[in-house]
């Protein structure tokens, strides 16, 4: 790769990574307005079929037969059923829950691979790592207080969920590479489509035409925000990508506002700071170990 494409690559990196974060502080929002709506099965019913149909439509032509082909149909099930775990989890706390705090605490999925890559994975954990995940447990008490209006049982739904997304990101660094991103991908959403399809009949609700629109959006979000996902790691390492993961407590703040009138108080930014903190001090810190390594 020459030296301007290779730059032009570390940058775009990170561009699509910011926009990723973008799709999917967008998909939230959607989720969480549509679960107002809809019953919350339907909402991640229809939400997987579209990104189903999307991924297919889109490289099925290309890739033919290849798009379905693993040589870890096992892994490949229990990632997607860990996925929809956490889809039904935190469609469960967005209804419930502010949208940027509920953001905030499912970025406890980072320190807690952290916590579990040593007995799972049988890596080794340094003192920064420590003080990385200690961080993100100060945090989540900031944000939801005790004591406070936001300890409820309902936290529990986006701590599910962000160990539900651990436990996704741990199986699926089992991969190592093996298996091409789309069909990794398209098995993800076609374990959410088969797994929940025998519920829709009781719990089907026909939306209006503006309800149907917003829930075919928020497949597409879904889908654009994997796809620039996938795009992020083409052009960058996951390590170096790691900090920019953080803009989408930003943009949930933002979109929060926008469309439901609810903006963090300042103690709640200050717990979202030290959870993003202890993140990017771990990523920060694997990146340079990485670097001084290479």
């Amino acid at each position: 790769m020459s030296t301007d494409n290779l730059h032009r690559s570390r940058v775009l990196g990170p561009v699509f990574m910011c926009l990723a974060c973008l799709g999917f502080a967008t998909l939230d929002t959607l989720i969480k307005y549509l679960s107002t709506r809809l019953p919350l099965t339907e909402v991640i019913w229809v939400r997987y079929a579209v990104q189903t149909a999307a991924m297919l439509l889109l490289f099925a032509p290309r890739m033919g037969a290849r798009i379905l082909r693993t040589a870890n149909l096992r892994l490949q099930l229990l990632r997607g059923g860990l996925l929809l775990g956490a889809s039904l989890l935190v469609i469960n706390g967005l209804s419930r829950l502010p949208l940027a705090e509920t953001t905030a605490v499912l970025f406890l999925a980072p320190l807690i691979i952290t916590v579990l890559s040593v007995p799972v994975l049988g890596e080794r954990v340094g003192r920064m790592d420590v003080a990385g995940v200690l961080l993100g447990f100060v945090g989540m008490l900031i944000i939801v207080r005790p004591g406070g209006g936001l300890l409820t049982w309902a936290v529990l739904f986006p701590v599910g969920t962000a160990i539900c997304n651990a436990a996704y990101q741990m199986v699926t660094r089992f991969f190592r590479g093996g298996e091409h991103p789309v069909t990794t991908n398209l098995y993800a959403g076609l374990v959410g489509v088969v797994v929940l399809a025998p519920l829709m009949p009781a719990v089907w609700v026909w939306p209006d035409a503006w309800t149907a629109l917003m829930l075919v959006l928020a497949g597409l979000v879904a889908t654009l925000a994997h796809y620039m996902i996938i795009k992020a790691l083409e052009c960058s390492p996951a390590a170096a990508l790691g900090p920019y993961g953080y803009t989408q407590l930003i943009w949930a703040a933002l979109l929060g506002l926008a469309v439901f009138g609810a903006f963090p108080d300042m103690l709640t930014w200050v717990g979202i700071a030290v959870i993003a903190g202890g993140g990017l001090l771990v990523s920060l810190y694997h990146l340079l170990s990485s670097r001084r390594k290479g």
